[in-house]
């Protein structure tokens, strides 16, 4: 009896330490645990995790074009025409979740964007951030399952001057998190951005960490 009982003890740790989290319900946990009421998304696509999100006020902006454009976004611009011309400068959002063009360069845009318009001890949650195959994230897109180069914008704002912290929480293709509410540790970058290098350096450079780790960080 003893025995089974340290077995199912130790499975549920297990099972509680490798859990996975989906984009759409940690963000709605976020909301839900920190009294949250205004989320922006970045990139709608046909908006299967926008009408998930349960928050009082919640915009969107998207170009709408592409054949996979099915939703109708809140704001039909880019993100960078939407930041420099439609948004109030001060605007505030608890929540911004980035998934629009999967390119370094943009990724790097709309986080600084973000963080302009981000509320105090807000978040900003991006998809996408670890890819498991040199394919998935190559520049022009030529595979099916894609991420996109976000992992290097990830990189690279863990490796600059700014007081947020940024991990990255090892499931749904990579969920990277940046807040103040969580505790800055800077990495220094010595290797060239490739996947290569990526492969060599994975927990290092995108501060991979489980979603049980996240928890024990977040909600103190």
């Amino acid at each position: 009896m003893i025995i089974v009982k340290l077995y199912y003890f130790i499975k549920n740790k297990i099972e509680w330490y490798l859990m996975p989290i989906t984009r759409d319900k940690l963000i709605n946990e976020l909301i839900s645990n920190f009294g949250f009421s205004s989320y922006l998304e970045i990139g709608v696509d046909n908006g299967s995790n926008f009408k998930k999100i349960n928050c009082l006020n919640k915009e969107s902006v998207d170009p709408a074009e592409g054949e996979y454009q099915y939703a109708q976004p809140t704001y039909k611009f880019t993100s960078d025409y939407f930041f420099k011309k439609v948004i109030n400068k001060s605007t505030k959002y608890d929540v911004i979740f980035i998934d629009g063009l999967h390119h370094e360069d943009q990724v790097d845009r709309d986080i600084q964007n973000s963080i302009k318009h981000l509320n105090v001890n807000g978040f900003i949650i991006l998809h996408d951030c670890n890819p498991l195959k040199k394919i998935h994230q190559q520049i022009p897109r030529i595979s099916k399952q894609w991420n996109g180069d976000v992992w290097k914008s990830i990189v690279k704002f863990r490796n600059s001057k700014h007081d947020f912290g940024c991990i990255t929480i090892n499931s749904d293709q990579g969920l990277g998190v940046i807040s103040k509410r969580l505790i800055k540790k800077s990495i220094s970058l010595k290797d060239e951005l490739t996947y290569e290098n990526l492969e060599k350096n994975r927990d290092l450079w995108l501060g991979l960490i489980s979603y049980y780790e996240f928890k024990k960080l977040v909600y103190k």
